[in-house]
């Protein structure tokens, strides 16, 4: 999984995502599902409440998913990565969401067979879905 990458300090990308090189081919925001997901629901202020529901429970998930790592407990490791690739997947937020089917995955076995660097990238991603989502919302409002 983790492969030898050399040290591209040139570029904006942290070295962390160009180690962990399969979920690059991932949108960190696929604008075609957050637009659809936008137009289905057909209310601006709705869907902005939708937004910040799941911004709020995926800082919650994080959480959980950095404390069951701390402790090992594989079942709630699991649990909360299934949520929070499950909601990432809804709104788009796709690399993200394939970050946590890894480690899901991999807490399916009883254990965390993961680094603490998978955690900085999950965490890295995050903030990148957070600056996504901004800049779409920004977007919207400009229509």
């Amino acid at each position: 999984m983790v492969q030898e990458v050399e040290d591209k300090t040139t570029t904006n990308t942290p070295i962390i995502t160009q180690i962990y090189a399969e979920f690059e081919n991932f949108k960190t925001l696929n604008i075609a599902t957050f637009q659809d997901l936008r137009q289905s629901i057909d209310d601006d202020l709705v869907f902005s409440d939708l937004v910040t529901i799941y911004l709020n429970s995926a800082e919650n998930l994080l959480a959980e998913i950095r404390l069951a790592f701390i402790n090992q407990d594989a079942s709630k490791f699991s649990l909360a990565s299934h949520s929070l690739k499950s909601t990432s997947a809804s709104i788009g937020a796709d690399k993200l969401s394939q970050i946590c089917k890894y480690f899901e995955k991999t807490a399916k076995t009883g254990n965390i067979a993961i680094s603490s660097q998978m955690l900085e990238l999950l965490t890295y991603e995050y903030d990148e879905v957070i600056d996504a989502i901004k800049a779409s919302v920004i977007e919207f409002m400009t229509e």
